[in-house]
């Protein structure tokens, strides 16, 4: 049995891909202001990164590179550490 990297390294991407949707979809601005071109970037962010796990699960997306995976997952930390706020800041 040989493990397939390639698949384990999509599947990695699919799933990071995922969370930082989760991520970013959950941020919660309590008293902050609404500001709308944050809005925007975030909803961007959110439909470029939703493609990554539909594109590979319905068979779309056969190769990725393991740079994509690192940048992908690097961008995860910084939305956990910023709670989901587009902008960096912690709130």
């Amino acid at each position: 049995m040989t493990i397939d990297w390639g698949n384990i390294w999509l599947q990695a991407n699919a799933i990071i891909g995922l969370l930082a949707v989760i991520v970013i979809g959950s941020y919660q601005r309590n008293n902050s202001r609404h500001k709308p071109h944050y809005s925007f970037v975030a909803w961007l962010a959110m439909i470029a990164l939703i493609s990554i796990p539909i594109r590979i699960w319905i068979g779309n997306y056969s190769v990725v590179d393991r740079s994509e995976v690192i940048v992908n997952f690097i961008l995860l930390l910084v939305m956990l550490n910023s709670r989901g706020n587009i902008t960096g800041r912690r709130s």
